[in-house]
């Protein structure tokens, strides 16, 4: 079976970007980008990807200096790029998405099913008032107050991939958005899929939008959810619940976590998936929040390269295709790892996804301007030379006590890598 790669990628996005109908799709008026100016169309898409996180201008002039031509201003490149639908990232990552499920032989599913999961996760934003109104603010017990917004997403958890994306309200409903993107994602080819998700989420409106959509899901409850859910005291019951004429059967199965805490899931998978199975399945779902952390720490989604809404959705949406490309190329330099083994060892090496970050911005983008497109972003993809120098290593089965300043002891063990 084969995998797509990140050659295949760059030919895609290559043959979509200097399309002419991919141009006049996605600029905002019809005299944009008509012009032969310093800065084309497909400048501004490649510079927002490959922007490092520095003072805009130093990277302008560092972008510019690659191409061996001027450069322009930051103010230029401001009021240029809001010409730019920010929807062409969305359409550059959905093509990425489509390859992936079209074309991809390995795709990783549970036992035949996909895995998705929702959450969402507070992004600051620059602290303009045109933000603030936008999409609300927190306050300190200063009064100070900053501008924040809602990120929400849909993750597959197995294969690292974000499917869907969105930059919200910092006040907006959660509940709300996960009924309408259930309800998105009934249209789509994800048949034999189950959703994951947290305590936050569940709501008679929601279980009833996935029997509906005949939608899979093992769902984490809050004491207080449904009381036919919280009066269930068996480890493992079906439950009714009516509510306005409508009457639903919950399967409710109750799990121990680690801490010795009681929780609940509410499933409507078959019996055959038990409730140790199921209470795995759950954990699962714990990829979304890693690739939160990725995507603040790493990626840096946080920090923009412009103040206003289109410049903040287009920064957004670029690190969200960025991560998908990162994840793609993670996979093909493991694969590299794996085959370069020479002998059995204790450690299993694995990417450096931060510094292939890096390389993405640095190198990747600006390789599609090139004339030899195959050669040069074929080489440089692979890396071959520069993979296991920036790879690290696992130890699995290794635990041992570790002691807080307390004395208390705790136990820590190694995690399997996780993209």
């Amino acid at each position: 079976m084969t995998k797509i790669t990140t050659f295949n990628l760059m030919q895609s996005f290559s043959s979509t970007l200097y399309s002419e109908d991919f141009k006049i799709l996605m600029r905002k008026a019809e005299t944009a980008f008509t012009r032969t100016r310093k800065m084309p169309f497909c400048d501004i898409i490649f510079f927002i990807l490959s922007a490092q996180n520095r003072a805009v201008q130093t990277e302008l002039d560092e972008y510019f200096s690659k191409k061996g031509s001027d450069t322009v201003s930051r103010q230029a490149f401001a009021k240029t790029r809001e010409n730019l639908k920010h929807e062409a990232f969305i359409y550059l990552n959905d093509e990425l998405i489509q390859k992936f499920e079209r074309e991809d032989g390995e795709i990783a599913t549970y036992r035949g099913f996909r895995l998705f999961s929702t959450d969402g996760t507070v992004i600051d934003l620059p602290n303009t008032q045109e933000m603030q109104q936008r999409y609300g603010y927190s306050s300190n017990s200063t009064d100070k107050i900053y501008a924040k917004g809602l990120a929400i997403t849909v993750f597959d958890v197995l294969n690292g991939l974000t499917i869907f994306a969105e930059l919200g309200r910092y006040d907006g409903s959660e509940k709300r958005r996960m009924l309408d993107i259930a309800e998105d994602f009934a249209q789509l080819d994800y048949e034999k899929s189950i959703w994951l998700l947290d305590r936050g989420y569940p709501s008679f409106e929601l279980f009833s939008c996935f029997e509906a959509n005949k939608q899979n899901y093992v769902v984490r409850v809050q004491t207080n959810c449904l009381r036919e859910v919280s009066a269930a005291s068996q480890p493992d019951q079906v439950v009714t619940v009516t509510r306005k004429g409508v009457t639903l059967d919950l399967r409710v199965v109750c799990i121990s976590l680690d801490s010795g805490e009681k929780e609940k899931l509410v499933t409507n998978l078959p019996s055959d998936f038990t409730v140790e199975e199921l209470q795995a399945l759950y954990m699962k779902r714990w990829g979304i929040e890693t690739n939160y952390r990725f995507l603040k720490q790493k990626a840096v989604v946080e920090v923009f390269t412009g103040e206003t809404n289109t410049a903040v959705l287009q920064d957004f949406h670029a690190t969200i295709l960025l991560m998908n490309i990162a994840t793609i190329a993670w996979r093909e330099q493991a694969d590299i790892l794996r085959e370069g083994k020479k002998k059995i060892q204790k450690n299993e090496y694995f990417p450096n996804k931060s510094k292939l970050i890096q390389d993405i911005k640095r190198d990747f983008v600006q390789l599609i301007l090139c004339d030899n497109l195959a050669s040069h972003v074929y080489k440089q993809l692979r890396l071959y030379s520069r993979i296991k120098r920036y790879a690290y290593h696992l130890s699995y089965c290794k635990s041992f006590p570790r002691y807080s300043p307390r004395g208390k002891a705790r136990r820590a063990t190694h995690p399997k890598a996780s993209l």
